[in-house]
């Protein structure tokens, strides 16, 4: 009679991944707390500094740096693949030419972008969204200049923190992360109290915040590699990963639209009041949405690791655990969302106006599902399957895009957000978990441990 199977954990590449990954995951929380509570103290103190409706139309425009992340065409996304798979390989020259090569390419792309952007923030910005009263024009036009150079800065800057996801040193990025939150916190805090702050210097310290973080990310994970000296990039390097980018295209643009479509949709439609309340809602149910996604970013270089390696035990028992992560962090946005009202007197003051419940279970819904959305993604990725769902995913952010726009116009605000929400759950959320089910079932016909058993999810 054979002796039972050994467990996937129990293996010592098994416990080593769940190291590398408890050891990421553990300092990216941390790093996120920290963020997250930065964060927090941020809305009342902008709230403070620029008003209510000021302050809605800063948030829709600073939201538009988030572009930088989909902006790049897929190319950094493929980066990191071909970063992780030489990182398996040990391939140290290769790991260098590949992440020099992927930085030529970001720049190039984010150049690119500039040329279209700047002309077209500054002279369309204010018609897309209108000034606030009492705001100067000039002004205005500042900050969408300085929006356009943040979001086409934050592509080629992008290659710091996928270098260091793929390397699972993602806590390296988590931690310049909490740093640049406590600066930025720290300057708007000196800027109330000497009453010197103005549009500008807000817009520019906001962008600051989410740019310097990735520049020191690839500092400082480039500085532990010990590379230095000119760059290694080469031109054939530069278009695999162009090629490989391009399957992630059609997602990347569509989920780029609609980034920047939720908080102009509802400021457009729902005014700036609405969207101060959402930029609320979106601060306070964000931060589990991000912590979450830290928390889950260095599974999926370890899954890559695992299913290359044949351990495919370990990457079903860790993928069981992620989606109970996910669910149970759902769990707490409902009790968030039950129990606004108190939590937003707590958080802003007595006589802050409180969103509305049905706006409040909107925005909880379409974050849970995104979260979901998100897990499942990640687990396609690290097998080398997300490319699979690409066309349908960006087709279904099309379909909610263009119910953003009849919903918005017919119900406002509310109509906007109830059009995320159903787009993330019924949308997206499906295509990944049937793709994510069909790779599952693969996976338990590739196994041979004997006992396996064929459900995964």
């Amino acid at each position: 009679m054979s002796p039972p199977a050994p467990s996937a954990d129990s293996l010592p590449s098994g416990r080593r991944r769940w190291w590398r990954v408890g050891q990421n995951a553990g300092a990216l929380v941390a790093a996120r707390v920290v963020s997250g509570l930065c964060q927090l103290a941020l809305i009342p103190l902008l709230l403070g500094l620029l008003g209510t409706r000021t302050f809605g139309w800063v948030m829709a425009l600073v939201a538009l740096v988030g572009l930088s992340q989909f902006a790049d065409l897929g190319a950094a996304m493929a980066l990191q693949q071909k970063l992780s798979e030489a990182w398996a390989r040990g391939d140290a020259a290769g790991l260098r030419r590949t992440y020099a090569s992927g930085v030529r390419l970001l720049l190039d792309l984010g150049l690119a972008w500039f040329i279209f952007a700047a002309p077209a923030a500054w002279w369309l910005g204010s018609r897309l969204l209108a000034v606030p009263a009492g705001a100067p024009g000039h002004q205005s036009q500042l900050c969408w200049l300085l929006i356009a150079v943040a979001t086409t800065a934050g592509v080629p800057l992008s290659a710091g923190p996928r270098l260091a996801a793929a390397l699972q040193f993602g806590w390296i990025a988590a931690g310049w992360t909490a740093a640049a939150n406590v600066g930025t916190l720290l300057a708007l805090w000196l800027f109330a109290r000497t009453g010197s702050a103005g549009l500008v210097p807000v817009v520019a310290l906001l962008c600051l915040g989410q740019l310097l973080p990735s520049a020191l990310t690839a500092w400082h994970v480039t500085r532990r590699l010990g590379w230095s000296g000119p760059s290694p990039a080469d031109s054939a390097t530069v278009g695999q990963i162009w090629q490989a980018g391009k399957k992630f295209a059609a997602p990347n643009l569509a989920g780029a639209l609609l980034t920047a479509a939720a908080p102009a949709a509802v400021a457009r439609f729902g005014g700036y009041d609405v969207s101060a309340a959402f930029s609320v809602l979106q601060r306070l149910f964000g931060t589990v949405q991000q912590a979450h996604a830290i928390a889950l970013a260095p599974l999926w270089p370890a899954w890559a690791e695992a299913a290359g390696r044949g351990e495919l035990p370990w990457v079903r028992h860790s993928l069981r655990l992620a989606l109970v992560f996910t669910a149970a962090l759902c769990a707490g946005l409902a009790l968030v969302a039950a129990g606004l009202a108190p939590i937003i007197h707590l958080w802003l003051g007595a006589g802050a106006a409180v969103p509305g419940a049905v706006t409040a279970w909107l925005v909880a819904t379409w974050i849970s599902a995104a979260m979901f959305g998100q897990t499942l993604s990640y687990f396609l990725l690290g097998l080398g399957r997300l490319e699979r769902v690409a066309l349908p995913v960006a087709a279904a952010h099309i379909c909610t895009l263009a119910a953003v726009g009849g919903l918005g116009s017919y119900f406002g605000g509310t109509g906007v957000v109830a059009a995320l929400a159903a787009g993330a759950t019924f949308g997206a959320l499906p295509l990944f978990f049937r793709a994510s089910v069909a790779a599952a079932q693969d996976l338990a016909r590739k196994n041979s441990t004997p006992g396996a058993t064929a459900v995964i999810l």
